[in-house]
C-alpha cells in the first residue's frame, strides 16, 4: 500500500501539470478560432477590410480540424479568384457562401442554434456611412483623376455667388478684396 501512495505522490504533480497544459493548449486553439470568426463576423459586410482579409488567410490553419469549415472556405476563396463571378449575381453568390462558411464556424465553436444563418445574415449598414464612403470615393477619383492630368480641375460658383469674369477680380477676391 505504500509504494501506491509513493506513486501516487509522485505522479500527481505529473498528471496536473499534463492537464494544466492541455486546458491551455485548448483554450489557445479556441481563443485564434474565435479571433478569425469574430474578424469575419465583424467584416462581413467589408469584404476588403485587412482586418478581413487577415482572418481569411487564417482559416486553413485555425480551423485545420473542421473540415466543413475549410471545405467552405476553399470554395468562396475559388468564387473569389474568378473573374467570371464579378457581376451582380457573382457577388450574390460569393456572399452566400461567406455567410455559409461564418455559420460553419459558429457550429464549431460551439454556438449550434445559437447563432444561425439569419443571425449571420442581419448586417447592420448605416446610410450615413455608406454615402460618406461614397463621397470619399467620388472625391479620391477626382483627385486622381487631376494629378494624372487627364483633365484639369473644373471650378464652378456656388449658389449665391457671381461668376469671377475677368483677371482683375480674380486676384481681388483672392485677397479677400473685392473691387466693383
Amino acid at each position: 500500500m505504500t509504494t501506491v501512495n509513493i506513486v501516487a505522490v509522485l505522479l500527481s504533480p505529473v498528471i496536473a501539470v499534463l492537464i494544466t497544459m492541455w486546458l491551455t493548449s485548448r483554450r489557445e486553439v479556441r481563443r485564434e478560432k474565435m479571433s478569425v470568426f469574430n474578424a469575419l463576423i465583424a467584416n462581413r459586410n467589408n469584404s476588403i477590410a485587412i482586418e478581413n482579409v487577415r482572418a481569411l488567410n487564417m482559416i486553413d490553419v485555425v480551423f485545420h480540424d473542421a473540415t466543413q469549415v475549410r471545405r467552405l472556405w476553399h470554395e468562396y476563396f475559388d468564387m473569389l479568384s474568378n473573374e467570371g463571378l464579378n457581376n451582380e449575381i457573382g457577388w450574390k453568390q460569393r456572399e452566400k457562401r461567406n455567410l455559409e462558411m461564418i455559420t460553419a464556424m459558429a457550429n464549431v465553436l460551439g454556438y449550434g442554434k445559437a447563432i444561425t444563418h439569419l443571425d449571420v445574415d442581419r448586417i447592420y449598414r448605416p446610410i450615413g456611412l455608406e454615402n460618406q464612403n461614397q463621397k470619399g470615393n467620388a472625391i479620391a477619383d477626382e483627385l486622381l483623376r487631376v494629378l494624372k492630368g487627364t483633365a484639369s480641375l473644373s471650378i464652378s460658383p456656388t449658389q449665391g455667388e457671381k461668376p469671377i469674369t475677368n483677371e482683375k477680380e480674380s486676384r481681388a477676391k483672392g485677397k479677400g478684396a473685392r473691387k466693383t
